[in-house]
């Protein structure tokens, strides 16, 4: 369905690396009861999970997040589409040529639990990726899925199942090296995993100059009609350069990221979180601090 424009307004982010608006979702057929709200795949991926329940955790690669309001379902021929604004540039010098990310909710099975060794993955259930420049052509991405590896890794610092946020969030506009797969993480500990994630959150990167386009404005993702498995989004970023003190998206880190900072102080999310941490803190304070201009 179309979104009426109220909707969109509702639906619609500050500047940031992460999708800004909803145009477009179907939800399909056999998606999660309850994950019907296109809303979760906005922001950024999320770092800490079961907030307000008895089992609060860390996202990391064996613990996916999975509350209705962090992840959206996508059933038997659905769709989704965020568009960003501005739009995601193809640039070479990105790491790897990576220009953006897509995070689902896929996570990697415990050999040794709660010890974290992978024994490959669980959850990566498919959905088609689209780009489009214009919002019209579009351009279906080959050998590409949406909810795939890799897990998405919150904390550079947490164990694998911890019930308290870390303090050293991952990068979620960093990508995996490409040449990497699943099968060089099979047997790996939680210690090992992270030398592999190397900083980064994780999350599926696509270098958007192998579609042969120079910016993308939106991003569709479809299921088939014929898929046995629903599938799970929870952001989708722009991997370019960006520094997360600078809230307000200037291109600087000044008095007017620190004020939206204070503006923010206590919220359980915001604009203000410049650590990710779904909290707006003395962390997000010294975020600005550090990276002052």
């Amino acid at each position: 369905m179309q979104l009426p424009l109220c909707a969109l307004i509702a639906l619609t982010v500050s500047a940031d690396p992460w999708a800004d608006t909803v145009i477009q979702f179907d939800p399909g057929v056999g998606g999660v009861a309850g994950y019907d709200d296109p809303i979760a795949a906005l922001g950024p991926p999320t770092r800490w999970t079961g907030e307000g329940t008895e089992t609060p955790m860390v996202v990391s690669p064996f613990s996916p997040a999975w509350m209705p309001d962090e992840i959206v379902s996508i059933g038997a021929g659905g769709s989704l589409t965020v568009v960003f604004d501005p739009p995601i540039l193809n640039d070479p010098d990105n790491p790897f040529g990576v220009d953006m990310i897509v995070f689902g909710n896929a996570g990697f099975i415990d050999l040794a639990w709660p010890t974290g060794v992978c024994g490959g993955i669980f959850g990566a259930d498919g959905g088609s990726i689209s780009l489009s420049e214009n919002g019209s052509d579009w351009v279906l991405l080959d050998n590409v899925t949406a909810d795939g590896p890799w897990p998405t890794l919150g904390w550079l610092d947490a164990g694998p199942y911890d019930e308290w946020p870390g303090l050293v969030p991952s990068d979620s506009t960093k990508a995996m090296a490409p040449t990497l797969n699943v099968a060089d993480a099979e047997g790996l500990g939680h210690d090992e995993l992270l030398d592999l994630y190397d900083g980064s959150s994780g999350g599926v990167g696509i270098d958007i100059g192998a579609a042969e386009l120079s910016a993308v404005t939106a991003v569709r993702i479809d299921v088939s009609a014929d898929a046995f498995l629903s599938v799970e989004v929870d952001a989708v970023v722009d991997a370019g350069s960006w520094n997360p003190a600078d809230l307000n998206g200037d291109g600087l880190v000044g008095v007017d990221d620190l004020l939206m900072v204070i503006g923010d102080w206590g919220a359980a999310s915001g604009p203000g979180d410049a650590n990710g941490d779904s909290t707006t803190d003395v962390n997000d304070l010294l975020v600005v601090l550090k990276a002052w201009t």
